[in-house]
């Protein structure tokens, strides 16, 4: 139990980051070495230890069952996972590399409930059969990208309430990684606007950076309503919900629009942070080498026209906040985090960003970076 500053509780999320290209048949290219990759994941360790919280939820764990455990022998916690993208595998199989997807973490003296898997989208696959204590080999048919969430319902001791309840309490915690891909944000559309007139984009060029983002943001609205209705259909009466991840989609976008007039809230604005994209983003090439990195690359790759390749590149460059920890039932910042017959465990005091690093735009390389993205972890108490 956490007695700094009367907090109660603190939940975090972060992006992980694989650090593959997704390239390759046998095995995905590597946009950092394996010396690289250790070195950072033994940093993101140290700066998730140093946040104390006691839920973290992660996207991007690969390879799984065994970073999933990794993490948790590190953090001391106990750990639940399910895969999100995985390949074709019959014990081993192509990407050999791949088999990544989230995870929750949390204390190891807490019950808690395993609630599964939903895929909000993509292909039909068969999922991994936890046929062993390890939970592998693993066994699925998997060609097309899919996003999926995961469900755990968490027992929370005694000392985590401030009433005399003395029953079960718990709080449902969910976490996602929804489709990557540009929309048709506000600044998107003024960029596309601003190509149309000065770079001569053909008329056939233009529908198709229209469908593009059309498609991106039909399937993040269907990622978000599947989403909402399964942990409508999870949620206990006067159960409070925890929802964090990669939303990939901005705070004016219509995923978060879709999930904010259902009455979840986003805590980061619910604390008081600034909108402002300098103390906000969770996704900044210009502040984080290994996100610039990931833009590179993908800009690289690009089999488009000239002038799609800038006008994506300059959408993709934005900085952004697509990392988000939604709360519900809440609608004021000063409702209780559980209440009614589930106890009440306090209210939102905070919600601020780790692993930023050095953020000095003129060096070139930042200190302690841990990931592509910046997590955010809110703090709950008194």
């Amino acid at each position: 139990m956490h007695n700094a500053h009367n907090v109660l509780l603190k939940v975090a999320t972060l992006n992980t980051w694989h650090g593959l290209n997704g390239r390759g048949r046998f095995s995905f290219g590597l946009l950092e070495s394996r010396s690289e990759r250790m070195a950072r994941l033994i940093s993101q360790v140290q700066i998730l230890k140093d946040l104390s919280a006691d839920v973290i939820m992660l996207q991007e764990v690969n390879p799984l069952p065994f970073r999933a455990h990794w993490y948790a022998e590190k953090l001391n916690k106990r750990c639940m996972y399910v895969s999100s993208n995985v390949g074709i595998k019959l014990g081993w199989g192509p990407p050999g590399n791949l088999n990544e997807g989230l995870a929750i973490l949390f204390p190891q003296n807490w019950r808690a409930e395993f609630l599964g898997r939903k895929r909000l989208s993509g292909s039909f696959r068969l999922s991994p059969l936890n046929i062993s204590e390890l939970s592998s080999p693993f066994f699925s048919f998997q060609l097309h990208e899919s996003r999926v969430a995961l469900a755990v319902r968490l027992h929370l001791p005694v000392g985590y309430h401030l009433s005399n309840f003395s029953g079960a309490k718990t709080i449902l915690f969910v976490t996602t990684h929804l489709h990557h891909a540009p929309t048709f944000t506000p600044r998107n559309q003024q960029i596309f606007a601003d190509s149309i007139a000065n770079d001569g984009l053909t008329v056939s060029e233009q529908e198709h950076i229209t469908r593009r983002f059309r498609a991106a943001n039909t399937r993040r609205l269907t990622e978000v309503d599947n989403l909402a209705s399964w942990v409508d259909s999870l949620r206990k009466p006067g159960e409070s919900v925890v929802l964090g991840g990669d939303f990939n989609c901005e705070p004016d976008s219509a995923p978060v629009a879709s999930l904010l007039r259902r009455g979840w809230l986003d805590s980061w604005l619910a604390s008081g942070q600034s909108a402002d994209l300098a103390d906000s983003a969770t996704w900044s090439p210009a502040e984080n080498p290994l996100a610039m990195r990931m833009q590179e690359f993908h800009q690289k790759g690009s089999a488009f026209s000239s002038t799609v390749k800038s006008l994506i590149q300059k959408t993709d460059s934005l900085s952004r906040r697509i990392d988000y920890l939604f709360l519900y039932p809440w609608t004021r910042i000063d409702t209780p985090l559980v209440e009614s017959e589930m106890g009440c465990s306090g209210r939102l005091l905070s919600v601020s960003r780790f692993g930023t690093g050095n953020l000095d735009p003129r060096s070139s390389t930042s200190d302690n970076i841990i990931s592509d993205h910046f997590g955010l972890v809110a703090r709950f108490g008194y």
